[in-house]
Formats: C-alpha cells, sequence, structure tokens
C-alpha cells in the first residue's frame, strides 16, 4: 500500500486483507455458479465470529459505541478514497471492465446492497483489502487489489478474492471487532482476566479470516480454487500447484501438533498473527466444504 504514513497508522486497525503475497489456483472456475438472494452473513460466519458479534450487539453501549464508530471511519474512508483517486485506478465499465464485472458477479453471487468501488494500486506483493464497512456518507464502500495480484491472477480467480473482501463488508468486521476491544477495555489491567480478554480478541480476529474464507468459497463455489490460494500464499511461488498434496499437509500438521509437546503446542498458540496460518485456513475450509451449513446455503438458493 502506498497512502502516506499518518493516513497509513490511522488505518491499520480497520483495514482487512486476504493475505500478502496471494494468489488463487491457475484452473478456471466455471460460470454456472448459484446467485445467494438473501444471503446473512450469519449463515457463513465461524462459530466464535458468530457467537462473539452476537454478545458485542447486545452490550448496553452497542449503539452509541456504533454511531461513534461509524462516524470515525466516513472520515478515514474520505480520506481513503482521496488517496486512492489521486495514486491509483478506479475501476469502471470503461477503465478495466473485465475487473468491473468481477466485482459485479462477486457482489450479485454474496447478494450485497451497494457494490462497492474497486481501485487497483501498484505494488510488488499480491494483496487486496477493504476497510471492511460501510460508512455513513452513503458512499460505495472500497476494497483495493494490488497489480502484482491482477498480473498472477485469472478473472475467475480475483472474484474469489474480492469474495474474501466482501466476506469482511457483509459482516462489519471493522465495527464488531472494534466493539469488542472497547468492551474488553475494563478487563485489560486485571491479572490474568485481561490476558484472557486479549487472547480471545486474537482468536476472534482469526476466526473473521476463516468467516471470510468462507466468503470466497462462497463466491468461487469450488474449494480446490480457495486451496489452491492458501498453497501459493504459503509456498510464496506460482510452482506449487497440487492442493490435494497441500491438503494432506495440513492433516499432517494436525496431527503432529496433536502428539507434540504441550509446551510446544502452547508456544504456537501464544503466537501472535494477523491471519491463521496456511494449513489451519486449509483445513477450516475443508470442514466447512463438507458441511451440511454449506451444502444448504446451495441447495436453497438452486
Amino acid at each position: 500500500m502506498k497512502f502516506s504514513p499518518l493516513l497509513s497508522l490511522a488505518l491499520a486497525p480497520l483495514l482487512h486483507t486476504f493475505g500478502a503475497a496471494l494468489a488463487f489456483s491457475a484452473e478456471s472456475v466455471s460460470k454456472s455458479r448459484i446467485s445467494l438472494k438473501g444471503i446473512d452473513a450469519s449463515q457463513f460466519r465461524h462459530p466464535l465470529d458468530r457467537d462473539l458479534t452476537s454478545f458485542v450487539k447486545s452490550a448496553p453501549f452497542t449503539g452509541l459505541a456504533e454511531e461513534a464508530i461509524r462516524t470515525s471511519l466516513s472520515l478515514a474512508e474520505q480520506s481513503t478514497r482521496l488517496d486512492l483517486l489521486s495514486s491509483s485506478v478506479k475501476v469502471s465499465p470503461q477503465q478495466m471492465p473485465e475487473l468491473y464485472t468481477s466485482m459485479e458477479n462477486a457482489s450479485r453471487i454474496l447478494d450485497m446492497q451497494v457494490v462497492p468501488e474497486l481501485y487497483v494500486q501498484s505494488s510488488s506483493q499480491a494483496n487486496a483489502f477493504t476497510l471492511a464497512l460501510q460508512g455513513r456518507d452513503n458512499k460505495p464502500p472500497i476494497v483495493v487489489v494490488t497489480s502484482a495480484l491482477l498480473d498472477r491472477c485469472t478473472d475467475d480467480e480475483i472474484e474469489a478474492i474480492i469474495g474474501h473482501e466482501l466476506g469482511h463488508l457483509k459482516c462489519s468486521h471493522s465495527l464488531y471487532l472494534t466493539l469488542g476491544g472497547l468492551v474488553s477495555t475494563p478487563l485489560r489491567g486485571l491479572p490474568l482476566v485481561g490476558s484472557q480478554a486479549e487472547q480471545l480478541l486474537q482468536r476472534w480476529r482469526l476466526a473473521a479470516e476463516y468467516s471470510c474464507d468462507r466468503a470466497a468459497l462462497l463466491v468461487a463455489q469450488d474449494v480446490n480454487v480457495v486451496a489452491g490460494a492458501m498453497l501459493k500464499l504459503f509456498a510464496g511461488t506460482a510452482r506449487a500447484t497440487n492442493t490435494q498434496a497441500f491438503i494432506e499437509q495440513s492433516r499432517e500438521y494436525e496431527k503432529l501438533l496433536k502428539d507434540a509437546n504441550p509446551i510446544i503446542r502452547a508456544s504456537i498458540r501464544m503466537q501472535q498473527r494477523t491471519h491463521p496460518l496456511p494449513v489451519k485456513r486449509v483445513m477450516e475450509l475443508e470442514k466447512w466444504f463438507n458441511s451440511d451449513e454449506y451444502k444448504s446455503i446451495l441447495l436453497e438458493n438452486e
């Protein structure tokens, strides 16, 4: 990203990315995908994301805090939009129309109320991000993809990546994760309880990424496409293409982790991450792909 230093610092807690150096499998995805009319974020949220979002929504101060957060985000979004208009390329039916179509397709599948604005930003890192909440000024939300990502991916793959970002928007992750931080603030100074609250927030942030991996799957409707994304993210090269072998690797990881020394397991769980481990994302995605929950979403809309 090429925001100014001050703007980058201000936006850091609000930006939600698909992951650095990311690309999907090079295989084409069938165009005969199902549009999910009326789909609600609760239908694809990860259980922890769903439970903690419901808890925060029920907090007594949520109404006032939500208004303040939305107002702050609206200001941040104004700055972001101006920055992008001045230094990036806005996608439209006249400018990179194939990307405009990709955004429309992903938005239609996830039944977005407003089609976000899409910008292309020059960067050597393959990435995508969003502010993950629509502001109060009735402007469309913003999604950004980098030039490196476009150079590496097909149109179908880009639609799946956009689907991940739309998942953050559909779930309003910036709003609810910020509210969760406010709820936990009084607990942070307390012995033991404070560290437990911070660990729970960290787990929630990772669960939010699982939720949006599910949104990417709902757009792609092909688990191999999204598994291929995790494979490229982990390997850092387009030469790694065997998604089934990577799924088997994730199973091997889970088995070895289960048998590992408790001290080793605890140290891994304590690591601070902005995104889950790629092998964990693949395992979570495969479980959901094979679940009745995923199948019922598609069956309801056939």
